[in-house]
């Protein structure tokens, strides 16, 4: 008797299913039957798992299978968007613009953001080496920045821990 009431559900499922597909156009054709082999390959493999003729890890890359192809279709999408971002990156300034001559205090200063008197001790040692990696991090040359806003960085914290080792 279950046999009967199973084989009358899978007909009808069968009826309803092909009626819906003939009134779908092209595309939603392709989709639906994508989304029919998928959803019989997944309930295969759980088959397959539950009565114990396949081990669950092997239905668990099995059933990864089907997203690969919409994995794939985004890596295809995103790949020339990224090739095309790599071509036009600028190019880095490498070579630094004439410079006045030496750094003096003030200016070191304000390149690391550090504001207060360096003589009265309102600048300690710490505060420089915060702002010098606070700023390193950012324009290193290895992280988009370029070598001649990293010398300047690095040009300005050494001055100031000179200044304030020499105090």
């Amino acid at each position: 008797m279950l046999n009967i009431l199973i084989f009358a559900v899978i007909v009808t499922s069968i009826v309803i299913i092909s009626a819906r597909y003939k009134r779908m156009d092209s595309a939603q054709q392709r989709k639906s039957l994508w989304r029919l082999g998928t959803g019989i390959f997944l309930g295969l493999l759980i088959v397959l798992v539950v009565t114990g003729r396949m081990h669950w890890i092997g239905a668990a890359i099995g059933a990864l299978l089907p997203f690969l192809r919409v994995g794939f279709n985004l890596l295809m999408q995103a790949l020339p968007l990224w090739l095309k971002h790599k071509q036009e990156k600028p190019q880095e300034q490498t070579t630094p613009p004439p410079s006045s001559g030496a750094m003096n205090l003030v200016e070191a200063q304000e390149i690391l953001g550090l504001t207060g008197d360096l003589n009265k001790g309102e600048i300690t040692q710490e505060m420089v080496q915060d702002a010098h990696r606070r700023l390193i991090q950012k324009l290193h040359p290895d992280r988009g920045g370029n070598d001649y806003l990293a010398a300047k960085i690095n040009q300005a914290r050494d001055l100031l821990i000179n200044k304030l080792n020499a105090k």
